[in-house]
């Protein structure tokens, strides 16, 4: 290993065990009354994709990452729908009447009905068993020893760049590829989560780009709950004709935004 990743690599272990001590506190946080359960499950979910993206860069095995995929996803469902009434709200319906649209109301009224429910708190047998997971991980880490984990480092930053840098390029050629959009994202994501393991300083331009793929991301994931909830294109054509064009403007933007940045 060179010394420069040598250096940003010491201490790996107690930062990665570190994430499960702030993991399993918040998921302790969500069954006090007197804490809000939209902030706690926002934080464990963040923790959750720093922990699992530093877990696959020192090669810890896939069914340790798994662990922390599952917890993530036991509350996948409040964060989406709170996700998705955001990315609702920033449409604007309301500065036109088009907000008045039968379906505009219907889907506004819903998702704020779904995110309300959001906000209520998951049984205490399953934060435990999201707890036990994350105390699972944490005894992985401490069966490895600190020059197992730093041996991994070189070849995780590795693959990680080349991951970043084959996406960009599939974004850049099949723009209209939705999947591409989405692992693009996915890579940038663990690469600015390495970054910050590491303590390097993070790149302005992939934080950026990031962030619009973010968006992205959410109104892809808007349009499938729209047909998914049946309101399909042919029902609610109103609805469709803003998201998709808002949809196609943001991705025209990404990709010029990729090619004038090159690899981050």
């Amino acid at each position: 290993m060179h010394e420069k990743e040598a250096a940003m690599g010491a201490g790996l272990r107690a930062r990665l065990v570190g994430l499960c001590d702030a993991m399993e506190a918040r998921l302790g946080g969500l069954l006090d009354s007197k804490r809000r359960v939209s902030e706690d499950v926002h934080e464990i979910r963040k923790l959750g994709k720093a922990l699992r993206g530093g877990l696959a860069l020192v090669g810890m095995p896939g069914a340790t990452v798994r662990a922390v995929t599952g917890v993530g996803r036991l509350l996948a469902g409040q964060r989406d729908a709170v996700s998705r009434l955001k990315t609702w709200e920033r449409l604007g319906w309301d500065e036109g009447p088009q907000g008045q649209d039968p379906a505009v109301r219907a889907v506004g009224a819903l998702l704020g009905k779904l995110a309300r429910s959001a906000g209520r708190r998951p049984p205490a047998e399953a934060v435990a068993w999201a707890q036990a997971k994350i105390g699972e991980v944490r005894q992985a880490l401490a069966r490895r020893t600190e020059d197992e984990l730093q041996g991994k480092l070189p070849h995780g930053v590795r693959r990680l760049r080349r991951r970043v840098g084959k996406r960009m390029r599939r974004v850049g050629m099949q723009h209209r590829d939705a999947p591409a959009f989405h692992e693009l994202r996915k890579a940038l994501k663990a690469w600015l989560g390495t970054q910050a393991l590491l303590g390097e300083p993070t790149d302005e331009t992939c934080v950026t780009l990031a962030e619009s793929l973010g968006d992205e991301n959410d109104l892809s994931a808007l349009e499938t709950w729209l047909a998914a909830h049946g309101f399909s294109e042919e029902l609610a054509p109103v609805v469709w004709q803003r998201v998709s064009d808002l949809h196609h403007k943001l991705r025209t933007q990404l990709v010029a935004a990729r090619n004038s940045a090159g690899f981050c």
